[in-house]
């Protein structure tokens, strides 16, 4: 599932995987990897992923707050 949202991000950025992981700063077949689900992505790396690509969504914390991805990694570093 999570594979299939970086997917997701990446193409509604038109990126390639390559352009996506220069970004990052990571190995083309990390991307691939990450999105055919062999190897998972840090919430970290999901977050750049999501202001790379300009990406907004909404997650629910344990105290079923609704937080804004978008707001969240405004004031990340990255």
């Amino acid at each position: 599932m999570i594979g299939n949202i970086i997917k997701n991000m990446r193409l509604s950025a038109n990126l390639t995987q390559k352009e996506l992981a220069e970004k990052l700063n990571l190995a083309y077949n990390t991307i691939s990897s990450y999105e055919r689900e062999n190897s998972q992505a840090d919430f970290d790396t999901i977050l750049r992923i999501a202001k790379i690509c300009n990406f907004d969504f909404k997650i629910i914390d344990k105290n079923n707050n609704l937080i804004d991805i978008k707001e969240m990694s405004k004031d990340m570093d990255f």
